[in-house]
C-alpha cells in the first residue's frame, strides 16, 4: 500500500507502557531512563481503507525497543507485532495485513515479528477498561483529578491525531508471543480519541 492510497479512520486509542514512575515521559517530549515496551490498541468506530468499511475492527500493536530518547522515535522502534480482530472479512483481511505494517505503529518498526488475526475484546465498567486477546491483556482505569470526578487530561499532545487525551493507571498488562513473556503492574497509560 502506498501513501497515496486513500484511508481515513476514527475511533478510540488505548496505550500503556512499562513506566511505573508517573506517566510516560515520551508524552511530554522527554527522554526515558531506559528503552521501553508498550501495547497500543485502535478501536475503529468509523472509516475506510481502500473503500472498505472498517467500522468495528480492532488493531492491537505490541512494540519493544522504544526510545529511550524522545529523538530516537524518528528512527523507529526495534520491533513490533500486530493483531487484528478476527471479525474482519476476507476482503478486509487482504487489505489490513499490509496496512498494519505500513501505517499506524507498524510504520515505526525496524523488524516486523508478525501479523495475526485473533479475537480481541474491549469492555468498560465505570471508567475501567479491559482489552483482551489470546496473546495479551490490559486492565486500565482513568486517573481521576483533584475534583474526584473528572479524568486527568492532556492538552496540546505531542501526537496531533489524538484529542481528548485522558491519562490512566494501568493495573496490569501482559504480553506473551514471539518468545516474549512480559507482565507489568501499576504502569502508565492513556485513552484518547483518534482521527487519522
Amino acid at each position: 500500500m502506498t501513501e497515496s492510497e486513500h484511508w481515513t479512520l476514527k475511533g478510540t486509542f488505548y496505550e500503556c507502557c512499562r513506566v511505573t514512575d508517573g506517566h510516560c515521559a515520551l508524552w511530554f517530549g522527554r527522554d526515558l531512563p531506559q528503552a521501553c515496551a508498550n501495547i497500543v490498541t485502535y478501536q475503529i468506530k468509523e472509516g475506510v481503507i481502500q473503500n472498505l468499511d472498517m467500522k468495528e475492527i480492532i488493531i492491537t500493536y505490541h512494540m519493544d525497543g522504544i526510545g529511550p530518547k524522545f529523538a530516537d522515535l524518528a528512527g523507529g522502534v526495534k520491533e513490533g507485532a500486530a493483531y487484528i480482530s478476527n471479525n474482519a472479512s476476507d476482503a478486509q483481511r487482504r487489505v489490513l495485513g499490509t496496512f498494519v505494517r505500513q501505517n499506524l505503529e507498524g510504520r515505526m518498526w525496524q523488524k516486523c515479528l508478525g501479523v495475526k488475526f485473533v479475537e480481541i475484546g474491549i469492555s468498560e465498567n465505570n471508567g475501567t477498561y479491559r482489552i483482551a486477546m489470546p496473546f495479551g491483556e490490559v486492565k486500565m482505569s482513568l486517573a481521576i483529578g483533584k475534583d474526584g470526578k473528572n479524568p486527568i487530561r492532556m492538552e496540546n499532545a505531542t501526537m496531533p491525531f489524538l484529542s481528548n487525551v485522558r491519562f490512566c493507571n494501568t493495573e496490569y498488562w501482559k504480553y506473551h508471543d514471539y518468545g516474549k513473556n512480559l507482565e507489568y503492574h501499576s504502569t502508565s497509560g492513556a485513552i484518547a480519541d483518534f482521527a487519522l
